[in-house]
């Protein structure tokens, strides 16, 4: 991956593990604004398909939308969000209504929501450094 024309490197959000990014892109930064602009376009489905899920009490499709999304974390140097989807698909594993996992659904939901502000942020920054 080429990004040695980078003589500067780019300074990303403190809530996103750039060591980890690095070590999967190294400096190339055209192809991380890619990934993060992959993630942004896929996430309100993904999100959508979670919230459906969740509301229609089918904890099959819950658990399986919460997994299909959780790799994306650490796509764009978000492990800890990566950590909270397993920990929401385990407990998906040993509910048996959707009920039972009110509080955990609800704070799994603001965490998505924050971390796709962060990756359109990111995004954003990534995409004017890119430019320069």
């Amino acid at each position: 991956m080429s990004g040695s024309n980078f003589s500067k490197k780019f300074i990303f959000n403190e809530k996103i593990d750039s060591t980890y990014l690095y070590s999967l892109y190294e400096d190339d930064y055209q192809y991380i604004e890619e990934i993060f602009a992959t993630t942004l376009a896929h996430f309100d489905e993904d999100l959508q398909a979670i919230q459906k899920a969740f509301t229609s009490n089918n904890l099959s499709e819950l658990k399986k939308a919460i997994h299909k999304i959780k790799p994306t974390f650490g796509f764009v140097g978000l492990p800890m969000v990566q950590q909270s989807c397993m920990e929401f698909e385990d407990f998906c594993q040993k509910a048996t209504t959707s009920n039972e996992l009110t509080s955990e659904y609800q704070q799994i939901v603001a965490t998505l929501a924050a971390s796709k502000e962060l990756i359109a942020s990111e995004y954003n920054k990534l995409k004017e450094f890119n430019s320069n």
